[in-house]
């Protein structure tokens, strides 16, 4: 047999090499791979930091790896949080820099999204026009319509309990409301009742008061007793007698007048309050300003920089019928090791207090502290809400009772019930980033927090955006068909998701892919006022009656208004 040439060999070799051959790497954080294609960072389901990187080597010692679809590019990484599973449909919001897309965050929308959570019980509307209606009797002496938001009851005599039950597509908030119908009667009286869950599933209900002949409204108080949380329906029980009632609205109103809070803004620059606080107070006063949150120097993080300096100029605050806290914070003060020092602040905040007077002490110390916005290989995001509270219950211990405490939260905490409960022993106030333009969206994001502050005795104070906002892109990727060319990679590498977007579309036979079908610019506008501050200052009184019938009620904060 006669010997291959040594090009042929070099040739036959060549060939059964997958071309721009790439493989995934997840690695510990110091392995430092050679001739990245693409990397990221992120931690692990215990903590431990990790290294994932693209290049053109099989295998990395210490790492755990995998073959990419043979000519993959890879333009970024973007590891998904542990457990996290693409579905149908990926969005990844970002921008691009230096020639990536780097992306700031993830959305996976589920295929078949569960069901919605109800809606809150709107305040004033007609709740007539929304609600269904059945009737019950064994008697069958009861006739109604509901049409066009108006209820009409028609009842026959007799013994047994007979009426109509009226349900709608919400849940009751903890708004300080009455009930209010508006109607006419012949006969009667009618009775209302209210059930929450537990008294439904038991055939009961509480009573609320009644409709009598020859009056037009009734303003009926809601049992203290009630599961708002769990309510289910409304009542309207016949009389043993003949009798009918046409009921033209019926609607959640306020029950006395609105509670009112103090409009705020942030003031970030020291040398703002420092150098020109007669001015900054005018202003203040003329918007209508009654607290302001000011960054304040400390001196080695133990103690107020210029003593003096403050103490005048919350004195003239004062004088004006403004209040002044100290604001702080940063990412990083969540952390365990960083939890002491920030402690300290806090005490050194009190310090300065015991040594004034009433008129020059600040009102408290709001702390600005967002833990997401730290890498996952930092702080992951399964250990936030916990350490969150750790630092929360630290700087409580450390103020005691001579300082409030106020903390900075996102609105989709709104979501998070159990760490907004557990943020209760140790929070006096919430200042809510409720950041939307749309005032439905305002109010529906802000009503768990006020729920919250009522339930818990606290105070939340809901905050809308007026500074500018940097574009961002939002990038729409759906899961393509086996074999299709595909833009993204959704690849497995030590039991987590990490996606791979490519720089130019790929066929990967066997690989979860998915293909970019749209991308569209977010400008910021459904998110910040900035470029109509004026229909911010417009807005404002109507969210303070909204919101003044929520005892928690904090006041309305403006971020970036000056």
């Amino acid at each position: 047999m006669r010997p291959i040439p040594s090009f042929v060999s070099f040739v036959f070799c060549a060939m059964t090499l997958p071309a721009h051959a790439a493989w995934l790497h997840q690695c510990p954080a110091g392995t430092a791979p050679a001739n990245p294609q693409a990397e990221a960072k992120a931690s692990g389901a215990s903590g431990a930091p990790l290294r994932y990187v693209v290049n053109d080597q099989p295998r990395v010692p210490g790492c755990t790896s995998v073959a990419l679809a043979p000519g993959a590019r890879v333009e970024t990484l973007y590891p998904l949080a542990p457990g996290e599973t693409p579905e149908d449909v990926i969005l990844l919001h970002g921008n691009v820099a230096d020639g990536r897309f780097a992306v700031s965050e993830s959305d996976l929308p589920p295929s078949r999204p569960g069901p919605e959570r109800p809606a809150p019980m709107p305040l004033g509307p007609n709740l007539l026009a929304d609600m269904r209606l059945r009737t019950f009797g064994v008697e069958e002496r009861v006739r109604a319509t509901l049409q066009d938001g108006r209820l009409r009851v028609d009842c026959r005599p007799g013994s047994r309990a007979a009426g109509v039950i009226l349900t709608g597509p919400w849940f009751m908030t903890r708004a300080n409301a009455v009930l209010a119908a508006s109607y006419t009667a012949q006969g009667g009286p009618f009775t209302w009742q209210v059930a929450d869950e537990a008294r439904r599933a038991r055939d009961d209900a509480f009573d609320l008061g009644t409709m009598a002949a020859g009056a037009t409204s009734a303003r009926l108080a809601l049992p203290p007793r009630l599961e708002r949380a769990d309510w289910r329906q409304f009542v309207l029980l016949c009389p043993a007698t003949q009798a009918s009632a046409d009921v033209s609205a019926l609607a959640l109103a306020p029950a006395g007048p609105p509670t009112t809070g103090p409009r705020a803004t942030w003031i970030w620059r020291p040398g703002d309050w420092i150098d020109g606080g007669p001015a900054l107070l005018d202003w203040a006063a003329a918007q209508g300003m009654r607290d302001l949150f000011v960054t304040v120097p400390l001196k080695d993080g133990t103690a107020v920089r210029a003593p003096d300096l403050l103490s005048g100029f919350v004195r003239q605050a004062d004088e004006r019928g403004i209040g002044v806290y100290a604001v702080d914070g940063d990412p990083h003060m969540v952390l365990a090791d960083e939890i002491p020092g920030v402690a300290r602040r806090v005490q050194a905040y009190a310090a300065y207090n015991a040594a004034q007077p009433p008129q020059a002490r600040l009102r408290g110390v709001q702390f600005d502290v967002e833990p997401y916005l730290l890498p996952d290989n930092v702080l992951p995001p399964g250990r936030r809400d916990a350490a969150y509270v750790d630092m929360a219950r630290a700087l409580k211990a450390a103020a005691g009772d001579a300082l409030r405490l106020e903390f900075v939260v996102p609105f989709w905490w709104g979501k998070n019930t159990a760490l907004l409960d557990a943020l209760a022993p140790y929070a006096d106030a919430l200042a809510v980033m409720d950041y939307r333009t749309d005032p439905g969206q305002i109010v529906d994001f802000a009503i768990p927090f006020l729920d919250w502050a009522t339930a818990h005795g606290r105070r939340a104070r809901i905050a809308l955006e007026a500074g500018s906002i940097d574009p961002e892109v939002q990038r729409r990727y759906v899961k393509a068909a086996t074999g299709a060319p595909a833009d993204l990679l959704a690849v497995d590498i030590g039991g987590r998701r990490v996606l791979a977007l490519l720089r130019a579309p790929l066929a990967a036979p066997g690989a979860d892919v998915y293909r970019l079908q749209s991308t569209r610019a977010i400008d910021g506008s459904a998110t910040t006022f900035h470029k109509d501050k004026a229909a911010l200052l417009r807005l404002l009184p109507g969210l303070e009656a909204t919101f003044g019938a929520w005892d928690g009620f904090g006041g309305m904060a403006v971020h970036e208004l000056r």
